[in-house]
């Protein structure tokens, strides 16, 4: 089974607080050759092969964690625009408590980030070698510049997808046009709750208004002649334009 966007998210924080080659940097972050990861379900994604800040690392984590879905990478982030990069994908905000935290959440304070691992624990890039920023030597250097830790206290929790408020629209406008029979659901799920309201019939089209992305499927977001929220899935023989 694939993993959920949030898990995602949580492997590729664990792998660069676990792999010495991620030291702390911020005049060097993000600055390297290409390196795969494979997760626990096989998949594959790209991340930097270089040492990172708390955003960079974060932003790498959600660009990884989203990759093969129809939303456009965060080119560069820093924890002062994270908010707005965050919820502009499809992250719920929420105010801080450890008891709401789950694993794969994006936490946030002024001037620091990371990301919730469970059980108590984050991972996050905080401090060089010398306990500076600039980070002279590449990589890490003592184990701890980039780490899993346990959980400190933060302004803010974002969750992809279903949050307090629910799952977040992304606004868009594009057109998808079935290439077989496809399934239109009340929800952006394929969970018992959710139930088909009716197909796509190869060829036809419909005009959607928004994305939403839960578990590591894009969805389509359109009104049906009722004016009915419907809910259409991307992956498979579908064409968006």
């Amino acid at each position: 089974m694939a993993l959920s966007v949030p898990e995602r998210i949580a492997q590729i924080a664990e792998h660069f607080a676990k792999h010495d080659s991620h030291g702390y940097s911020q005049p060097n972050r993000g600055t390297g050759s290409a390196e795969t990861i494979t997760l626990s379900d096989g998949s594959k994604v790209s991340v930097t092969s270089s040492d990172v800040d708390c955003s960079e690392m974060v932003r790498q984590c959600v660009n990884g964690a989203l990759s093969g879905t129809y939303n456009k990478p965060i080119a560069h982030m820093w924890t002062g625009s994270e908010d707005e990069k965050l919820r502009s994908l499809g992250f719920t905000r929420m105010g801080y408590s450890a008891s709401k935290v789950r694993r794969g959440d994006a936490l946030l304070v002024s001037g620091h980030t990371g990301i919730a691992l469970g059980n108590g624990k984050q991972a996050d890039a905080h401090g060089d070698e010398y306990g500076g920023i600039t980070g002279p030597n590449r990589g890490d250097q003592t184990g701890y510049e980039v780490e899993v830790r346990s959980l400190r206290s933060w302004t803010y929790i974002y969750r992809y997808g279903k949050g307090s408020s629910g799952p977040a629209v992304v606004s868009a406008n594009f057109t998808v046009t079935a290439g077989t029979e496809r399934n239109v659901r009340n929800t952006p799920s394929t969970a018992s709750n959710s139930y088909v309201t009716g197909q796509l019939k190869p060829g036809e089209s419909v005009v959607c208004r928004g994305l939403v992305y839960t578990d590591g499927l894009a969805w389509g977001v359109y009104d049906n002649y009722a004016g009915k929220t419907r809910y259409i899935a991307l992956q498979g023989q579908v064409t968006v334009s």
